[in-house]
């Protein structure tokens, strides 16, 4: 699904080293969305394809506080156990610190974003990710700062796996 490429013809990155991504809890429960409704089914074939990069090495992935809270929180045993699955495939753990807690008051007021998001979007920048993959489309359509924020079917037609080989 994704493909080779050494740059980002969108955002004219040059890739030197893996790719870091930040993965939010929308894009880690996709799997469980009814396959039959939208584009849940591909959205969750993307993800599957991110975890099997993230086990060669290629792309990595950044787990944060955040995500294991809004995990915890689920009440949803089998969901619980996939996304602690997916995030032990993780290089980077961002901790939750009072920066990322101003960042993200500051997201709240700037983009109208819900403050789980606005976490989320801090924690992502203080990791220094180069994408941000969400399922959430509020956050898509709101959020207009410098973070490529993208949904999973986004990030596979115009962000090709931008990561030279």
């Amino acid at each position: 699904m994704l493909q080779d490429a050494g740059y980002c013809s969108v955002w004219l990155v040059q890739y030197s080293g893996r790719m870091k991504l930040y993965l939010d809890n929308s894009f880690l429960n996709r799997p469980f969305d009814d396959p039959l409704v939208g584009m849940n089914k591909d959205e969750g074939s993307v993800l599957f394809h991110l975890m099997r990069l993230a086990k060669e090495g290629k792309v990595q992935l950044v787990r944060s506080a955040m995500i294991e809270v809004e995990n915890t929180a689920s009440p949803m045993a089998a969901r619980k156990s996939f996304v602690q699955s997916v995030m032990h495939l993780a290089d980077t753990y961002q901790n939750l610190n009072d920066s990322i807690v101003r960042r993200a008051q500051s997201l709240v007021q700037a983009y109208r974003l819900q403050p789980l998001d606005a976490v989320h979007i801090a924690s992502a920048e203080a990791a220094q990710v180069d994408f941000f993959i969400t399922c959430d489309y509020t956050v898509l359509k709101r959020y207009q700062g410098t973070l490529p924020i993208v949904a999973p079917l986004q990030f596979t037609q115009h962000y090709t796996y931008c990561i030279s080989c």
